[in-house]
């Protein structure tokens, strides 16, 4: 269970790692309680309101594979900090290497955690606007949270964060050629996350390095990120789903939710009844309280 406040005196103990925006995160330690918590930190006015925009928005969020956001506060430096709940598990992405070095996974090893994904998608009007492995943290309980809605905005509202702040690799077509980004390009973003449990290597692989080629290859020519054979027919069919080029095409984050690929995640309706104190709650109602 994440800690509900920060006290006033606290110990840096290490780096976590940097975000696209410059902002740093680090781990660090109550000195009245011992307990462990994320500092995401940000000098500078353009950041350090950004920040603000993300604890307000985070704030709202009552959801368990969310990180839970204990507060913030100016800092003596001019910087602000963002304090979020720790995640020992780290980021997905940086599980990379080791899943290079074992080889592809197969269906059991991706199922359970992209079941975590797909079920705290934002509202049909709201867009996260940068799913991807880095954003994506491990709890304690070994299951999968967002971690990152610095990028998060109401679909059709005017773009306020640019498109080139986001990973190239994950990019939906339509953000790709600068266009309006909906909830639809979270769907294919999440798809692209799969790929990449699967496989150990970002989707597009080959073209690491040269954003403009990968640009030009997501937004216009007719190109889909390639599926592993290795996965079973529901893993390849969930993924068709997600990694359709035209928008409109896609499946909604709620259509997703009632694959029979989810059933063993935990989540949809094809999944096997829980246990009453981890009853699921409808990803519907995650940003209820923010918009």
């Amino acid at each position: 269970m994440a800690m509900s406040t920060v006290g006033k005196q606290w110990t840096r103990v290490r780096t976590l790692g940097r975000g696209a925006s410059g902002a740093e995160v680090f781990l660090a330690a109550d000195d009245a309680s011992g307990e462990l918590f994320a500092v995401k930190s940000a000098a500078g006015a353009s950041s350090a309101a950004a920040l603000r925009r993300e604890q307000r928005v985070m704030a709202g969020l009552r959801f368990p594979r969310v990180v839970s956001c204990i507060g913030g506060r100016a800092a003596r430096d001019g910087s602000y900090q963002l304090f979020l709940e720790f995640a020992p598990g780290g980021p997905c992405g940086d599980q990379r290497g080791a899943r290079r070095a074992r080889g592809p996974r197969g269906t059991n090893g991706v199922r359970g955690r992209r079941g975590d994904r797909a079920g705290v998608p934002p509202r049909g009007r709201d867009c996260a606007r940068d799913v991807k492995s880095p954003n994506i943290v491990i709890g304690d309980d070994g299951r999968a949270k967002l971690a990152d809605f610095g990028c998060l905005r109401k679909a059709g509202a005017a773009a306020d964060v640019p498109i080139i702040g986001s990973t190239p690799a994950f990019m939906a077509p339509e953000v790709a050629r600068g266009e309006d980004q909906g909830p639809a390009a979270d769907v294919w973003a999440l798809g692209c996350t799969v790929v990449e449990m699967a496989t150990g290597h970002a989707p597009w692989s080959g073209m690491d390095g040269d954003a403009l080629a990968a640009l030009h290859r997501i937004g216009y020519t007719q190109a889909v990120p390639e599926v592993p054979e290795s996965l079973s027919a529901d893993a390849k069919d969930f993924l068709a789903r997600c990694l359709v080029r035209q928008a409109s095409d896609r499946c909604t984050a709620a259509q997703l939710l009632e694959h029979p690929f989810l059933a063993s995640a935990g989540v949809g309706v094809y999944a096997k009844p829980q246990a009453a104190e981890s009853k699921w709650v409808s990803p519907k109602s995650t940003l209820d309280a923010t918009f």
